[in-house]
């Protein structure tokens, strides 16, 4: 009996050192779209915030409640789309992360946020804030953000793991092409006016798939 106690110690020992791996592993935890907003909703820099809250992402969850999502989640054997793990890990940011690495005010009826694309934000909150205090000169400045902080622009892998033939709903994807519809990119940044349309070809990209016509 002491033997297993023992070894259902170590057990125990070793899966929490693994979690905390993961947790560092993942830079940081999510803070939520609302604490973006704060920094990234400004004409200045493009107004992400704003841009995102025009698209379906933001909509992700809200979405579930509909008459149309209620009816694809029956013919699927779900009975709540709001409640089911299939639906939420690609109609809300960070579904399968532990409690641990979200923070307490984080909303999951949100969506589809800043940090699916751009990864847990906590460290790029607390970077920027100490950097920039209470000085709106530092705030509008441009800065080049260390490595490891956020991820600037995400890969077209992020998109895949949502946007594929797994999806009930599935839409013909390409990131290159679906990319530029939703892009918020910072105007105070030095860009060739073709950046968007130059984004490569990926090898998972789906040849059906055609550019969603502009608003």
């Amino acid at each position: 009996m002491l033997q297993w106690r023992e070894t259902c110690t170590v057990l125990a020992l070793m899966v929490s050192a693994v979690f905390a791996t993961t947790c560092r592993a993942e830079d940081g935890i999510y803070v939520g779209a609302e604490k973006c907003k704060n920094c990234h909703s400004a004409a200045s820099k493009g107004d992400p915030f704003g841009k995102w809250m025009g698209e379906k992402h933001s909509k992700a969850f809200a979405v579930l409640s509909s008459d149309e999502a209620k009816k694809t989640a029956k013919a699927k054997g779900i009975d709540d789309p709001t409640k089911a793990a299939d639906c939420l890990k690609c109609h809300v940011t960070a579904f399968e992360a532990p409690a641990a690495m979200k923070h307490k005010k984080f909303d999951v009826t949100l969506g589809v946020q800043c940090e699916t694309c751009h990864g847990p934000g906590s460290k790029h909150v607390e970077a920027r804030l100490k950097d920039e205090g209470d000085d709106d000169a530092a705030a509008t400045k441009l800065v080049e953000l260390p490595k490891g902080e956020i991820i600037g622009m995400p890969t077209a892998e992020t998109c895949f793991k949502c946007h594929n033939k797994e999806s009930p709903n599935y839409v013909p994807f390409a990131f290159n092409k679906f990319l530029p519809t939703i892009a918020h990119l910072d105007p105070r940044k030095k860009r060739p006016a073709d950046y968007l349309e130059k984004i490569p070809a990926d090898s998972k990209d789906d040849p059906k798939a055609v550019a969603p016509a502009k608003k």
